[in-house]
């Protein structure tokens, strides 16, 4: 058995600019896993992942979609498995995120993120389950979320995009699960990105202090924490589970 747990394996990772996305690609390719890493407008952050990538020896490449446009995250899989030549793991982990009341949600707040958080990864799992199957099995990872298991104020569009993307997991495990496509769905609790940390700099230490003590562990996440979930998720040694909801988030959702 190589060392490696994902050697000789093709993954496609969105939301590969920053964050969790980013983490999972470079964890992946760490681990043999050639990358095509798809990212949005942040074009430099998408090139130190692909750098990253690719210093770890593998095959590795990407570019920027605007998945508020969701089928070009059929785009982004057939750009992918061009570049890899085939794909054999697909992880959903773009997103967006609107903290908004929800009297006040707009028709266009709705739109977007149900096109990039459900629309968007429904069609990119369709457009790489359609290739897996062919070539006799797979496996996609939808990064979700706590709140699409738990209501939250201000959350409403977040925790409804979420929902659809666990339910989609599991959907699609049962379907796809006879022809040889593994579907699971890793659920983080609060990570602290770069994008996280300013949001939460801006909040206040009160602030923080209070969220960290909603945690049982006493505090957040890191996108290498989750990354190292995700690796497992995908790997041959967790071959069994199939329409899993994994949380990773200090307990939040235990208490």
């Amino acid at each position: 058995m190589t060392g490696k747990a994902l050697e000789g394996q093709r993954a496609i990772v969105t939301g590969g600019s920053a964050g969790i996305g980013a983490a999972i690609a470079c964890r992946f390719a760490g681990e043999g896993a050639s990358i095509w890493a798809a990212g949005g407008s942040d074009e430099e952050g998408l090139r130190k992942t692909i750098d990253a990538c690719a210093k770890a020896g593998v095959k590795a490449g990407g570019k920027c979609y605007d998945l508020a446009k969701a089928p070009q995250a059929a785009s982004v899989v057939r750009d992918g498995a061009g570049f890899l030549g085939g794909v054999d793991i697909l992880v959903n982990c773009a997103g967006a995120r609107l903290i908004k009341p929800f009297l006040e949600t707009t028709d266009e707040d709705v739109d977007l993120l149900f096109e990039v958080n459900a629309k968007a990864a429904y069609l990119a799992s369709r457009e790489a389950a359609r290739l897996m199957v062919s070539q006799g099995g797979g496996r996609i990872l939808m990064i979700g979320s706590i709140y699409g298991e738990r209501g939250a104020k201000n959350f409403s569009l977040y925790c409804a995009t979420k929902c659809s993307m666990h339910n989609l997991a599991r959907a699609m495990a049962v379907e796809l699960g006879p022809q040889g496509v593994r579907v699971n769905c890793l659920m983080p609790g609060l990570t602290v990105s770069d994008r996280v940390a300013k949001n939460l700099s801006r909040l206040g230490d009160e602030h923080v202090a209070q969220r960290k003590e909603t945690i049982p562990n006493r505090r957040f996440g890191t996108p290498g924490e989750m990354a190292d979930v995700a690796l497992f998720l995908v790997s041959k040694p967790n071959d069994f589970m199939n329409g899993a909801m994994i949380s990773s988030d200090g307990g939040w959702m235990a208490g």
